[in-house]
């Protein structure tokens, strides 16, 4: 009785370790207090490359490939608190819903201070097609492209521009992320809200643009700007003029990742329009 015991629970032991690996996860995101879908959530199996983004309405869909039961599945957006759920924990149809609990947002006091400064462009500002870069049909959703904006003295953020050479989807969605170091020295959003961008379908040069003026984002230390692709249609390409001098760029597959340097070291073509101190 006791060896009939052992096996069956060494049956359910493989029958677990396959409906992780291998699966298919699917469900929505959805906000804990409003009960509302979380549009455009970042969706990761923590150390592993599998990341994605959920859609507009909450619904994701995540392959685990070779993730084991133990692997952790996390859920995250801009003013929520991070969801997760381990592998092993998810029912064998593969359905988990997340829910996220939203981070209560504290009012800063806007102090204005009567300082001099200078308008100036910090990044890459790179628009010659010698040089591109292509994301095409397999555009990964999630991944994430940025570029080190060296700050000296305090800064206040006017703009974000991003040149493209063409763009060919129907369309194309992207999310802007600004993170700043902790103590740790990681990297770690200080947006409070999310900021979208849609990029035109354009068989010339152009430049998307995002405002950032009205958030009164000031920073002494160095930044990181990032695009990530949230949204696109399933067929075209977005080509990028590059360079392989500049500020350093670097990318990463999902948001649980960490950041790498680009191959061959290039820089993307991102810059911002900021207000120096003088």
């Amino acid at each position: 009785m006791k060896f009939a015991s052992l096996l069956c629970f060494a049956v359910l032991l493989v029958q677990a370790w396959d409906t992780a690996s291998g699966q298919t996860v699917h469900g929505t995101v959805t906000d804990r207090t409003t009960g509302e879908p979380v549009g455009y959530a970042n969706v990761y199996i923590e150390d592993t490359d599998r990341g994605t983004v959920a859609d507009g309405r909450g619904i994701y869909t995540i392959e685990t490939g070779a993730a084991t039961p133990d692997h952790t599945l996390s859920f995250n957006c801009i003013g929520y608190d991070t969801c997760t759920v381990r592998l092993r924990d998810i029912p064998q149809d593969g359905t988990f819903d997340a829910l996220l609990t939203p981070v209560p947002q504290d009012i800063e006091e806007v102090t204005v201070v009567p300082v001099k400064t200078r308008l100036r462009r910090l990044g890459n500002n790179f628009k010659s097609p010698l040089m591109e870069a292509v994301h095409s049909d397999s555009l990964a959703t999630g991944a994430e492209f940025g570029t080190i904006i060296k700050i000296k003295k305090r800064t206040w953020l006017e703009e974000v521009r991003i040149n493209i050479l063409r763009c060919s989807y129907e369309d194309l969605v992207l999310r802007l992320n600004i993170y700043g170091r902790d103590d740790t020295g990681q990297f770690v959003n200080i947006l409070r809200h999310p900021i979208y961008a849609s990029v035109p379908r354009t068989d010339e040069p152009a430049t998307v643009t995002i405002s950032l003026a009205d958030l009164h984002i000031m920073t002494e230390d160095d930044i990181l700007v990032a695009y990530q692709c949230i949204d696109c249609s399933p067929i075209g390409e977005i080509r990028f003029p590059i360079g392989f001098t500049g500020a350093r760029s670097l990318v990463r597959p999902h948001q649980g990742a960490a950041w790498g340097d680009t191959e061959w070291s290039f820089r993307f073509p991102i810059n911002i329009i900021a207000r120096v101190e003088r």
